[in-house]
């Protein structure tokens, strides 16, 4: 059953819309750095301009459900519109989003998308899954869209197989793939995340490393200290990601939260 309400744009929110100006000045500022996390925002910035300038604004999505990955990779896409839109003179628009819902959601993650909604002027589509069915129903929905910006990395399930732009297979509905962070660890989502204060949702401070669906999903028990969850940043062993989830349940479907 498919929990939550799909949307367009949160037009009653009480959430306010980031400064996307400041957004943009704090990710490019980072991306200056010479560190190894400088160095992969910059990647990413690049790889999402090469993206906009080869698919053009009114072509491109981003797949967002409210995980960690998702959300820098949201933080990310706005810095590079904000970017191209002042390059070639052009008036922001809502970014389209989009997520395949076919599991019970946190009522945290549901909460947190819709603030996000605002945050990043969104346009949001959910549809129901399972994933490829919800993704036809997207392509019908907008056929002009040709690519879409996924968080994935490459330590995730089938992540390994990817390049930054890559095609779903023949059998499934076609887009290009566009994969930013493709590069980036646990760590570097979190180093980013804090470096330039990206909004995420609550459950990474109650003990929760890896989101999914609300019956596959625990507390991570490498965060239990003394009978306290420490926060998902302060996991010290990256690989432990995914200790809170059933392994039953993580498939190959961009709509797992993460």
């Amino acid at each position: 059953m498919v929990s939550r309400t799909p949307v367009t744009l949160a037009a009653d929110c009480d959430t306010r819309e980031l400064d996307f100006e400041a957004l943009a000045s704090a990710t490019y500022g980072l991306a200056a750095q010479q560190s190894q996390l400088g160095r992969k925002v910059a990647n990413a910035l690049e790889v999402i301009e090469k993206a906009l300038d080869k698919y053009g604004l009114e072509s491109v999505a981003l797949s967002f459900n409210g995980g960690k990955d998702c959300t820098a990779l949201m933080h990310l896409v706005r810095a590079a519109l904000y970017k191209h839109t002042a390059l070639h003179n052009l008036t922001t628009e809502p970014l389209v989003s989009f997520c395949v819902l076919y599991k019970k959601t946190f009522p945290e993650i549901d909460t947190f998308v819709q603030k996000s909604i605002c945050r990043y002027r969104l346009a949001m589509i959910e549809k129901s899954g399972p994933m490829r069915q919800g993704l036809q129903q997207f392509k019908d929905d907008c056929p002009g869209i040709q690519a879409i910006f996924v968080g994935t990395r490459r330590d995730d399930p089938y992540g390994d197989k990817l390049d930054f732009f890559s095609p779903t297979d023949a059998d499934w509905p076609q887009f290009m793939r566009v994969n930013p962070v493709l590069d980036w660890t646990f760590d570097d989502i979190w180093g980013f995340i804090q470096g330039v204060g990206v909004p995420y949702c609550c459950l990474y401070d109650q003990g929760y490393t890896s989101l999914g669906d609300v019956d596959s999903t625990v507390r991570n028990p490498a965060l239990c200290k003394d009978g306290v969850y420490q926060p998902a940043w302060s996991l010290a062993n990256g690989t432990l990601e995914r200790s809170g989830r059933s392994s039953s349940n993580i498939s190959r479907s961009s709509a797992n939260s993460k």
